[in-house]
């Protein structure tokens, strides 16, 4: 038990104090910690920001069209629901951290004090190619998983519109009800294995990036808030092994949890 304290003190310390304390201070510098939250983004390479909106009913799209005025067509922001983006944690000092830390700190996710709406796990897995000659397509599923093994799946459809440098994009973004993990996997299992795009590559993202630890992609520090690492492929094989590999690690983790509890009970 002594350890478990050890373990779970910076996480409890760190969360009561995160609304008092400068964020460079060095009292939790070399410990793993959730300094805090912050809005959900999905890890897409796109001028603008698309966040983890859960749409009031399903879907959400913007869709500009080609027509004879695209170029005098003023470019406008998407507006979006604060009260409806998914708050993911911001860990600290968990890129290299162990499975069993992370099992430890989920299994004490109420005891650290953490609001229920925060998912303690999310993974990404993205796909990018050219749909129509040079025009870029992007696919980003995210699985969101709360401490209870409830889940949820966030997509993101992403096209280059008619202008150059991706200023007139079209997207869509859906997503499902609440699942359970068992239903949440079998979503995810077999990704774009038929997708028609050319030159097509992949990649696989984690919150925390501990879960990657045994991925065979290309580890490359990640550019997108707060996700740390990002494994890519260049082959859909290997990006499916390693998908299988991840997945059935997260059901290790949550192992406890019955395969068919109803996340509306």
């Amino acid at each position: 038990m002594a350890e478990s304290l050890s373990v779970l003190r910076p996480f409890i310390l760190s969360w009561n104090l995160r609304n008092i304390i400068d964020h460079s201070t060095q009292l939790f510098n070399e410990r793993s910690c959730i300094l805090e939250t912050c809005l959900g983004e999905y890890p897409i390479d796109a001028w603008n920001t698309y966040f983890l909106e859960i749409p009031r009913n399903g879907y959400k799209k913007d869709i500009l069209g080609r027509s004879n005025n695209a170029l005098s067509t003023e470019m406008r922001n998407t507006k979006w629901n604060n009260n409806r983006i998914v708050p993911l944690p911001v860990y600290r000092n968990f890129k290299y951290s162990d499975i069993e830390k992370f099992k430890l700190v989920i299994k004490h996710w109420v005891d650290i004090s953490l609001p229920d709406d925060i998912p303690c796990l999310a993974l990404a897995i993205k796909c990018h190619g050219n749909y129509s000659d040079t025009r870029e397509a992007q696919n980003v599923n995210v699985l969101l998983i709360w401490h209870d093994a409830v889940c949820r799946i966030i997509t993101l459809d992403w096209f280059e519109g008619p202008l150059e440098d991706c200023i007139t994009p079209e997207w869509y973004i859906n997503s499902t009800p609440l699942l359970n993990l068992h239903e949440a996997i079998e979503k995810l299992r077999n990704l774009f294995d038929n997708s028609l795009w050319d030159n097509t590559s992949f990649s696989i993202l984690t919150i925390p990036s501990c879960l990657g630890h045994s991925l065979h992609g290309t580890m490359t520090d990640s550019s997108y808030t707060p996700w740390e690492l990002e494994w890519r492929y260049g082959d859909h094989s290997e990006l499916i092994a390693d998908l299988s590999m991840i997945l059935s690690e997260i059901q290790n983790i949550f192992s406890k949890y019955s395969m068919e509890r109803d996340p509306h009970g």
